[in-house]
């Protein structure tokens, strides 16, 4: 992890509008990371203005602001986060304008954990 001791876990913010999928995220992240788990973009852009993150696990399509409007805000604000897409199904266009915004990984559901996990551990080097 960037500069931190191995002893402080790293923090992962997963945004997600369906609870299943939240709370399966936080299942399986809680006991190697911080995990804190947001409903909606908005409010995870306020969250992110006092906690620190260094992943951000999002949810492509999500009501209100999307996931691809605040993965370019995230970049904007905390360029040094690493934001993982997560969709069921996304047009190419759509994942080439999440990498060009600057997102580390899109991961299609389901989920594979180990590849998540994997994903999270690189964009924490």
């Amino acid at each position: 992890m960037r500069g931190n001791s191995m002893s402080v876990k790293a923090t992962v913010l997963v945004i997600d509008d369906e609870r299943e999928i939240r709370d399966f995220l936080y299942f399986i992240l809680k006991d190697k990371y911080a995990v804190s788990i947001m409903t909606g973009a908005k409010e995870s852009l306020t969250y992110m203005t006092e906690h620190s993150v260094n992943v951000v696990l999002i949810d492509y399509n999500m009501p209100g602001i999307d996931g691809i409007t605040a993965l370019g805000e995230i970049k904007k604000h905390y360029p040094d986060t690493e934001v993982i897409m997560m969709t069921g199904y996304a047009p190419p266009d759509t994942m080439r304008k999440a990498f060009r915004l600057g997102a580390f990984a899109f991961l299609m559901k389901p989920l594979n954990i180990e590849e998540l996990i994997r994903t999270i551990d690189a964009a924490l080097l």
